[in-house]
């Protein structure tokens, strides 16, 4: 579980360093095993990619120059989705790197690749620690500011959690913030969760069925129409990406935020892909099969819990949703459906 320093410090007040915030949790029995300090990015400037073109030694690599405001830098990129105008972490030559291979940090050097010289390095979020995707660069958003420096741009320090099965109440922002205000006697300041409901009643929109109470007691359901799927807002992407996800869209990316900031199972279907709008908490019938998110085909077996419609599964309970429902750029209504962490795995 990864917890970024800013955001705790919207529910409590901290006026520790971070390594004494991680040396009282760990006394206290919520092991922090990693304080990443990404203010100490040295070398690693935000970068605008200005021309993308094919290697001419290797059909998997593209040459790609980057202007990082005092200057053009040209390097060779192995990523998959590196594209002209977009703002990335770019590393200069010197800057300390985690090595996929190794997992370590390592210097990067200037090398030749194929006989094209690569004087520096478009990032990856495992390659700057932010996370395990190793796939593509990380892409920044729109607005940030060519040549910042990338330790300002995030500006932040990361807790690195190793949590025990007995505290599920640290799976969540708010959870570690109420240990920190535990663990220095501050005063914790919950998050508003008012909000205004229409005049529709859900269970005229939508039906939530239980049919394995053993593997989930409780399971809710709300219908939300006449949204706009759209890019996040700048902080709401950056939080996630200091969670060491990858951002998606406005709606897919608040319910991964609140999920994470109370670490609460959480998800959005879009509502006109879901059968008959009849949600089923069920056990996966033996060899039945799931396309998720991440486009892989599941094979479920029966001691599985799936979320489904009337025909069929729409998600892997509290794991990743199918890929049959998933939020798209015309989604106009969505099913936002949790089911309590309190239940049965």
């Amino acid at each position: 579980m990864k917890v970024p320093l800013s955001w705790l410090k919207d529910y409590v007040e901290i006026d520790l360093s971070p390594n004494q915030i991680a040396e009282r949790l760990t006394l206290a029995g919520t092991e922090i095993s990693d304080v990443h300090g990404v203010t100490g990015w040295d070398l690693l400037l935000v970068g605008q990619v200005t021309d993308v073109r094919q290697h001419p030694n290797a059909d998997r690599l593209k040459i790609v120059k980057v202007d990082t405001g005092g200057g053009t830098s040209e390097v060779v990129c192995g990523a998959p989705n590196v594209a002209l105008g977009q703002k990335v972490a770019f590393a200069h030559v010197g800057a300390e790197l985690i090595d996929t291979n190794i997992g370590e940090r390592k210097k990067l050097k200037r090398a030749k690749i194929r006989g094209v010289i690569s004087e520096g390095m478009v990032c990856s979020r495992q390659e700057l620690g932010l996370g395990e995707d190793h796939d593509g660069i990380l892409v920044l958003q729109p607005d940030a500011p060519i040549g910042k420096p990338l330790s300002e741009y995030f500006g932040d320090v990361i807790f690195d959690l190793e949590l025990t099965p007995n505290r599920p109440d640290c799976l969540g922002v708010l959870g570690v913030a109420r240990e920190v205000a535990a663990v220095t006697g501050k005063e914790l300041r919950t998050p508003s969760t008012d909000f205004v409901a229409g005049t529709r009643m859900v269970d005229e929109l939508a039906k939530v069925t239980i049919h394995a109470p053993d593997l989930c007691t409780r399971y809710t359901a709300s219908v939300i129409e006449n949204i706009v799927v759209g890019p996040s807002p700048s902080w709401l992407a950056e939080r996630i990406e200091k969670l060491g996800e990858r951002p998606i869209n406005n709606i897919v990316d608040i319910t991964n935020y609140v999920m994470f900031e109370f670490g609460q199972p959480l998800h959005a279907f879009d509502y006109t892909k879901v059968r008959n709008h009849n949600v089923n908490v069920r056990r996966a019938h033996g060899g039945e099969r799931l396309v998720t998110l991440d486009g892989k085909e599941r094979v479920l077996t029966s001691d599985m819990l799936v979320i489904a419609d009337s025909d069929r599964s729409i998600g892997l309970a509290g794991v990743i949703g199918g890929a049959n429902t998933q939020i798209i750029d015309s989604t106009t209504s969505v099913s936002p459906s949790h089911r309590p962490t309190e239940c049965p795995m």
